[in-house]
């Protein structure tokens, strides 16, 4: 038998890739490689925003009032009996629109930060096609889920509220509160696509939530973070609606995901 420590690094790394694929399926021997369904819903929401650019004022006025969420808008429409499709539509279509550079910059920072990590946990590369599909449309489900309820938090409270509600930091809200279950306080020796996810009452992801939560209420008071820019304020309803729903729901998603079969770890 030979001794695992005389190989080359590379040979070592390549050894223990197979073990490594819900971390980086590709086996190349990179730390992080970003999921193709979170690059498509980065890509989709870069491609709007830039669309938006060559637009006309009146235009882009009529994107983001068709488009995004005007809470009183809705609510009109709602109790004028109109189609479901139009009253539902801008639940899930707010979240694919950004204000500015910046908006856009920040959440699609932390969409592949947490949505990385989210979909390496659902397998949505996973080597059986079949498998691979379902854990996709899984993964999704639960981003725009994370972002409806986020925009229902946000729509409760400003009934009478003119301004649209666009952005995805609902939804990415309830990637990071999944991401939070997957990484807090694990045995740092079990692969995160492996194992039971961190309750939701182990200090670790109380103390996280705490401080996610607290900082957007404080932000609802004005204390911190006044805005994105120019225009545009935060939303903090709609975080906080993202989150709770990605903390109290994520366990029941990962419950679904069809899983390969992996080998164990060495260690293990």
């Amino acid at each position: 038998m030979s001794d695992p420590f005389s190989e080359r690094p590379s040979e070592r790394r390549r050894s223990v890739s197979p073990h490594m694929r819900w971390y980086n399926p590709s086996g190349d021997g990179a730390a992080i490689s970003m999921p193709k369904i979170v690059a498509i819903l980065l890509g989709l929401m870069v491609a709007i925003f830039v669309i938006q650019l060559f637009l006309s004022d009146r235009a882009n006025f009529w994107v983001d009032y068709t488009m995004g969420l005007s809470p009183r808008r809705f609510f009109a429409r709602l109790e004028g009996g109109e189609d479901s499709f139009t009253i539902m539509t801008p639940l899930f279509t707010h979240i694919f629109l950004h204000g500015n550079f910046a908006h856009l910059l920040f959440n699609g920072l932390w969409l592949i930060v947490f949505g990385t990590g989210v979909a390496r946990r659902m397998a949505v590369e996973s080597e059986d096609g079949g498998d691979r599909f379902a854990n996709n449309v899984l993964f999704l489900t639960f981003f725009l889920a994370s972002g409806v309820v986020g925009a229902l938090f946000f729509l409760i409270p400003n009934k009478d509220s003119i301004p649209p509600l666009i952005g995805a930091s609902g939804a990415i809200s309830g990637l990071m509160a999944g991401g939070m279950r997957i990484a807090l306080g694990r045995d740092p020796m079990i692969l995160p696509g492996q194992g039971a996810l961190t309750s939701m009452f182990a200090r670790p992801v109380l103390i996280a939530s705490a401080v996610y939560i607290g900082i957007n209420i404080l932000t609802g008071l004005g204390v911190v973070m006044g805005g994105m820019g120019k225009g545009l304020s935060i939303a903090w309803e709609a975080h906080i609606g993202g989150y709770v729903f990605g903390l109290l729901t994520f366990p029941l998603f990962d419950g679904l995901v069809r899983r390969p079969r992996v080998a164990a770890p060495p260690w293990q």
